[in-house]
């Protein structure tokens, strides 16, 4: 009944059932996943505190970029990783920088915070057993979403400046729900596997396991919040515009083929697997109406964007 009620899609493909398969227990799982998150295992994944201090001090008007190079120079591993992003194609002008503070200052305060979160990000360890073909498929869609999110806010009066940490951070609950399955499956003596009933259980939890563990890195109330609705249009009674940029950008890439593709064992149902985290084109269309954009803004950056997901595809080749 999990899959019919929450695919609309289900069964137009094919769907095999094992022996051994059984009925996620949702609330069991919910409440064990909460503790798990709050006690803090050793196995979530967390950014290195000096990116989150640096998060926290670019929130300040007075933030310079010699501050931020300071921080970096605690963590010389983060500082080579944020060099590195900086003077790649995605980020550089004409000239690559020599120096930290060089390729900082030539790409700006917000777009330095950004690099390195995106740097912290790649060096996290979110890994866990037999999840990892999904949570690699999660980490590609984030990065493809944060960077169309960005090209998307560019073209409304919004401040941009959350826009591609929102779409980061916006799947973070999905991938920390798959560690924490692995781990639950692990205690209870089941089979460490995906299946297309967990995946749907880990979905449904997605949003409020995203906002919680935002809280505890303490990324700021505005960044959880859209993360923890980032399905919902509406929140509040309202449009949410950080919501409404993450929407369209998720719609392009989606439609690229950068969504999220569930690595399920012994499920065959194609109509499942590719309807997962897709943006319907009314929900579109509403969110473009909420930015005050238009079909014509949507295709040019859509356009825009086919070039910059081919340049981001070079780092996910194996």
């Amino acid at each position: 009944m999990l899959l019919a009620q929450r695919n609309p899609n289900y069964g137009r493909g094919t769907h095999s059932i094992t022996e051994d398969a059984t009925e996620p227990d949702t609330e069991a799982f919910s409440g064990w996943l909460e503790a798990f998150i709050e006690k803090g295992s050793q196995v979530l994944p967390r950014p290195p505190t000096v990116a989150l201090e640096i998060h926290e001090l670019s929130r300040r008007a007075d933030t310079s970029i010699e501050q931020i190079a300071k921080l970096l120079a605690r963590e010389p591993m983060l500082a080579a990783r944020v060099l590195r992003l900086a003077n790649s194609p995605l980020y550089r002008g004409e000239m690559p920088s020599a120096t930290l503070k060089q390729a900082l200052t030539r790409v700006g305060l917000a777009a330095a915070r950004d690099i390195v979160m995106e740097a912290a990000m790649k060096m996290t360890v979110i890994r866990a057993e037999g999840m990892n073909k999904t949570l690699e498929q999660v980490r590609r869609h984030s990065a493809a979403v944060a960077w169309v999110s960005r090209a998307v806010a560019r073209n409304t009066c919004l401040e941009a400046e959350n826009a591609f940490l929102i779409g980061l951070l916006h799947d973070l609950g999905m991938s920390i729900g798959l560690i924490g399955l692995s781990e639950y499956l692990k205690a209870n003596k089941l089979p460490v596997q995906l299946s297309a009933a967990w995946w749907l259980v880990v979905d449904q939890l997605h949003q409020s396991i995203g906002r919680k563990v935002l809280e505890q890195w303490q990324v700021g109330p505005a960044i959880a919040l859209a993360v923890g609705n980032h399905h919902h249009l509406m929140v509040g009674g309202f449009p949410h515009p950080s919501v409404a940029v993450l929407l369209v950008a998720e719609n392009i890439v989606t439609d690229q083929g950068w969504d999220i593709r569930p690595m399920t064992e012994g499920e065959d149902d194609i109509a499942f697997v590719h309807g997962a985290e897709k943006v319907s084109p009314d929900e579109t269309d509403r969110a473009l109406s909420a930015l005050l954009l238009t079909r014509k803004h949507y295709d040019q950056v859509r356009d825009d964007a086919k070039p910059m997901l081919a340049t981001l595809a070079g780092q996910f080749k194996d």
